[in-house]
């Protein structure tokens, strides 16, 4: 990677110069056409190094796990963007838990991935469960909705009542 680096570097420098020096006759024009000349054969270089790069990396990648993936900047890009979005998301809805009198933000866990909500946790009653559900639907980029929310009686309910006379 060193090398790249370099390569890039000397790159910009030419280009920098390239763009800096006015056209003409005389010792600039041959500057400018000497710069114009590395900077055809340093980006050929860069290209080259950058092949062997990736021939290499592919050929790691094959032997390491059985088959090569690579996907378009454009597409990272847009992933980075659904997963900025799904973070939003998810806290919009564990906000709302927060602030909701019947649920409980400590108990409910939300995950959220390309626009579907996956809730996990434990709730009072079925119904919290369909208010939980109800909830995270509210928001725009929700697709779907997944609860594997158990329905847990409260500790206070669940003691057996002693008969005390």
């Amino acid at each position: 990677m060193g090398t790249l680096l370099r390569l890039a570097m000397i790159v910009g420098v030419l280009v920098i110069v390239f763009l800096v020096l006015p056209e003409g006759n005389g010792p600039v024009a041959s500057t400018r056409q000497k710069a114009e000349q590395k900077l055809g054969a340093a980006a050929e270089q860069a290209r080259r190094a950058l092949s062997d790069v990736e021939v290499e990396a592919i050929g790691k990648e094959l032997r390491e796990t059985g088959r090569v993936v690579r996907r378009r900047s454009s597409h990272a890009v847009r992933t980075l963007a659904e997963a900025t979005e799904d973070m939003r998301t998810t806290a919009a809805i564990e906000a709302q838990y927060v602030m909701d009198p019947r649920l409980s933000a400590l108990t409910i866990e939300v995950d959220t991935h390309s626009g579907v909500v996956t809730l996990a946790g434990r709730v009072d009653t079925a119904a919290d469960v369909a208010h939980a559900i109800e909830l995270a639907m509210r928001h725009r980029n929700v697709r779907e909705v997944i609860s594997t929310l158990q329905v847990v009686q409260p500790v206070a309910d669940a003691l057996p009542r002693s008969n005390t006379q």
